[in-house]
């Protein structure tokens, strides 16, 4: 299974780690000139803040790999200069997002290739795939170069399927500043070997989280609408492992698998394949799901096995051998972080270059290949300034966007023809307290 392998800590086992991670805060707490957003109290969303947000939603597991420690996956790896930068941007004020206190972004997200040679049931980009792409690779350089100048944790390259264009990938990562982010890739598994692992390893390339939605090799195929990958997604798991790249998992949650009860199978099989994190995101009615009703693609029920799952693999002391899991929707709720869209965490450029606050949420912003991506954000800023505490605006959204579809609008949507969903969505949060 290769040299590297992820080792999970929490517990007893954390305490030392934890120690020296801490430790290390004293000389951001010293150096207040290189670290101007380094807070601890809780009126600034500091840490004390943030840890109080981490105790309610049982984040209290994360991943050591390759000497590196990786506390979730909207952080960099922990020490570098990439851990660093993000402190002085604010990045650890989680709580403080929309505020001045947090100038990072956490993760970006994009889709540099339309190609792909899958059918996923769940695929967000499915209006978008094509056989050729129209974004030059030069456009996307210059955005990952403006990002970064601007702030952000994560850049991780998606698509379609990335690996299709695997010399343009190898040409970013060559041509980034790794000190500044780490770099993250999102595949299906396909067209990965170990040279070409390797190879994005030499480039800098910190993480890949593959695709793999069930245990079942013949369920998950049906479900990514592409014979083999079960087969394809394992491969890339172990050939990134292998060559030193920290593996996760990008889990859909199907109506299928969680009814079945084979989910606790699911995990223990990723245990095996020793992956770092697993992430949970729900379907939402966007991309091939555009047509589906949000309690057709997951129920109430569905939600609460998961929360229980997931509950049971952070916290629970006979799961303190298996990955951290990550659930995205848990984490945005509306008692919790609210949806971190838009820049508050996370942002979305598709595939053909339209900057979208989630990769659920096909309206667009601006175009990077028409405008500076520093333009965009601040427009996208003006009407999505802080986290929504609202129901998930892509289910919220869903049916007016797909009636402007049904009568004639090609997607993503302008921003302009939601003006009034935007206004309502702000007037409509509710308060919360950690």
């Amino acid at each position: 299974m290769g040299s590297y392998r992820s080792e999970y800590f929490s517990g007893a086992k954390a305490k030392l780690p934890l120690m020296k991670f801490r430790l290390s805060f004293l000389r951001y707490f010293f150096q207040r000139d290189r670290y101007p957003l380094f807070y601890i109290n809780s009126s600034r969303g500091g840490l004390l803040s943030t840890n109080k947000m981490q105790k309610k939603l049982k984040i209290c597991k994360f991943t050591r790999f390759n000497n590196y420690y990786y506390f979730s996956l909207t952080v960099p790896h922990w020490p570098s200069k990439a851990f660093d930068r993000m402190v002085a941007g604010g990045g650890l004020n989680i709580t403080a997002a929309g505020t001045p206190l947090k100038k990072q972004i956490d993760t970006v997200i994009m889709g540099i290739t339309r190609l792909c040679p899958y059918k996923c049931s769940h695929c967000y980009e499915y209006y978008n795939l094509a056989g050729d792409d129209t974004v030059p690779i030069e456009i996307w350089k210059k955005t990952v170069s403006e990002l970064q100048k601007a702030g952000v944790n994560i850049i991780t390259f998606s698509g379609g399927e990335p690996m299709m264009r695997y010399q343009g990938l190898i040409e970013l990562l060559k041509t980034a500043d790794h000190s500044l982010s780490d770099f993250h890739l999102h595949t299906s598994g396909y067209g990965v070997t170990e040279e070409r692992a390797a190879g994005l390893k030499m480039e800098g390339l910190h993480a890949a989280g593959i695709g793999l939605d069930d245990v079942d090799p013949v369920r998950n195929d049906l479900f990514r609408g592409y014979k083999g990958a079960f087969d394809q997604a394992v491969n890339a798991i172990k050939c990134f492992r292998e060559a030193g790249v920290l593996t996760y998992i990008n889990f859909c949650p199907s109506k299928e698998i969680i009814q079945s009860g084979n989910i606790y199978r699911y995990l223990e099989m990723l245990k095996d394949l020793n992956v770092g994190f697993v992430r949970w995101l729900e379907p939402r009615p966007c991309g091939r799901y555009s047509d589906e009703l949000p309690e057709d693609l997951i129920s109430n029920e569905d939600c609460r096995i998961l929360r229980e799952i997931y509950f049971n693999m952070n916290a629970g002391p006979e799961y303190m051998d298996y990955p951290p899991v990550s659930y995205e929707a848990l984490t945005e709720s509306p008692g919790n972080m609210g949806c971190m869209m838009a820049g508050n965490s996370l942002l979305y450029i598709d595939s053909l270059g339209n900057v979208e606050p989630c990769v659920f949420l096909p309206v667009t912003f601006g175009n990077i290949v028409n405008e500076d991506i520093s333009v965009i954000l601040e427009r996208m800023k003006r009407i999505i300034p802080r986290p929504l505490h609202t129901t998930c605006p892509s289910v919220l959204m869903s049916r007016k966007i797909k009636f402007k579809r049904a009568n004639g609008a090609t997607l993503p949507i302008n921003y302009e023809e939601l003006t009034d969903e935007f206004s309502e969505l702000e007037k409509s949060q509710m308060t919360i307290s950690i």
